[in-house]
């Protein structure tokens, strides 16, 4: 059954990542993925990592630049017959929620490269203003320490198995998504190859845009996989 990626990193965009994005689809390909969603971080500390790099630009070239992990991902993922997706992992600069972080499908290119800089939203219903109508916003993690155990009414669903978090609180997370009624997600957060593969969907429905994706995950056809 054709698996995907749902939560990756590139070194392009974060300082704690350590494969490119070109590397990540190499591995995930040789791993037996059909294909992954770039959810590079979506947060301040990106705009004070790169400071040197964005002065000067405009609201858009910063945007881009923001996409280069994707860029380079969605390259090497042509020459390979792999689909790469762009998403992101976005955090509120600030908010009743603190560090809780969103994962957000379902925004093509263009929307990232025009939308007002997502950090500097404070809710979720500023974000979801924004978003096209199909889109998913999933809380990562969210029983990791320090994150706002939150009311997650507005939210599309709740990552139920991350690659990078203990089992005990990925099965916290699926509890919480059972009581709320909400779907579950998967994903690898892979910030590094040994990371690479630990997470994802299984689906025998077709995914090469983000529209696909999002059908795919408001249909629930699919299964989650957990490495």
């Amino acid at each position: 059954m054709p698996l995907y990626e749902l939560h990756a990193h590139t070194s392009e965009c974060d300082t704690a990542a350590h494969a490119s994005g070109a590397e990540l689809v190499r591995i995930y390909k040789n791993a037996g993925y059909d294909g992954m969603v770039i959810t590079d971080h979506y947060f301040s500390h990106f705009y004070k990592w790169f400071a040197d790099e964005l002065s000067g630009m405009s609201h858009r070239e910063v945007m881009a630049r923001r996409l280069k992990g994707y860029y380079a991902a969605r390259e090497e993922g042509e020459k390979l017959g792999f689909t790469v997706l762009p998403g992101a992992e976005v955090r509120f600069n600030k908010s009743l929620f603190g560090i809780n972080d969103f994962l957000v499908y379902g925004c093509d290119e263009e929307f990232f490269l025009t939308a007002p800089r997502l950090n500097e939203l404070s809710t979720l219903e500023e974000l979801y203003a924004l978003l096209p109508e199909n889109a998913c916003v999933v809380l990562a993690h969210p029983f990791r320490v320090r994150m706002t155990v939150m009311d997650p009414t507005p939210l599309f669903g709740i990552e139920a198995h991350n690659g990078l978090t203990e089992p005990f609180r990925n099965s916290q997370a699926a509890k919480f998504a059972e009581f709320y009624g909400k779907p579950v997600t998967s994903g690898s957060d892979c910030h590094h190859p040994d990371h690479a593969a630990k997470g994802g969907i299984m689906t025998n429905r077709t995914i090469k845009t983000p529209c696909d994706l999002t059908d795919v995950l408001w249909s629930g056809d699919y299964s989650l996989y957990r490495g």
